[in-house]
């Protein structure tokens, strides 16, 4: 196996005082375009106006076509974001035949939607690889806390936590986070974060981000890695971190 640098699925949360700068739409991982395993699986994410409607989107089905062939995705319950932001499994009823374009027929359950990171087109598409991924992703390196960085912009914080992990997989890859406040009876957050050049961030923006995070809070993280087809990684040990803080540079 080698190790294949996952693309990264940028996910935004609408912020209420920023909502006229922020968008409105969903964005799917892998990302359109992406070559995936013929036993592939996709996450589905509302952002802005669109996250209540993703969250509903549980139970429907959907059409994925490619010339000569057509497969039936399910929608099943993903995660829902302590920050409002929810996202669903797309899961096909059957296997994808290699060396096909695939289209996603999203207009059949959101008419009016724009996929953001596929410039904008209701009907995203992806390349069907030679077969299915049925081989677990492989540590290279576990994951580990690189940096963590804050800065305030006009339309509000932004502060975030650098996982940084290398993986021997063929598919795409992405992190489930569970959240944890040390020391404190703290409810857990639970989302999902794909992975960029092996970087996992925890963290939110002004208009994006799963997991809200206080200024110096001590944070566990624990780490599930899933690649395209749903293999999963060897467990890791929790990762523990503190949240950055605003500094005189940044009031």
């Amino acid at each position: 196996m080698r190790p294949v640098v996952p693309l990264l699925v940028l996910l935004f949360l609408t912020a209420p005082a920023a909502r006229a700068a922020c968008p409105d739409g969903v964005q799917v991982f892998p990302a359109p375009g992406a070559v995936v395993p013929t036993n592939t699986r996709f996450l589905l994410e509302g952002l802005g106006a669109f996250s209540s409607r993703v969250a509903e989107l549980p139970g429907r089905v959907l059409r994925l076509q490619a010339d000569g062939h057509e497969v039936e995705v399910r929608i099943q319950r993903g995660w829902i974001s302590s920050l409002g932001r929810s996202a669903v499994v797309l899961r096909p009823s059957g296997p994808l035949k290699p060396g096909l374009s695939y289209t996603l027929r999203l207009d059949d359950v959101l008419p009016d939607v724009k996929v953001l990171n596929g410039g904008g087109s209701p009907s995203p598409e992806w390349h069907s690889g030679r077969g299915q991924d049925v081989s677990r992703p492989r540590w290279l390196k576990r994951p580990a806390v690189s940096e963590g960085l804050f800065r305030r912009t006009r339309d509000g914080s932004e502060r975030f936590v650098k996982l940084r992990m290398s993986l021997a997989e063929d598919s795409p890859a992405y992190a489930v986070v569970t959240l944890s406040r040390r020391g404190e009876d703290v409810a857990a957050q639970h989302y999902v974060t794909p992975l960029h050049d092996g970087v996992a961030l925890v963290g939110h923006e002004a208009c994006s981000g799963a997991f809200a995070l206080e200024d110096g809070k001590s944070y566990r993280a624990k780490v599930e890695v899933f690649d395209a087809a749903g293999n999963t990684a060897p467990a890791v040990p929790p990762v523990q971190f503190e949240a950055p803080v605003a500094t005189q540079e940044n009031p």
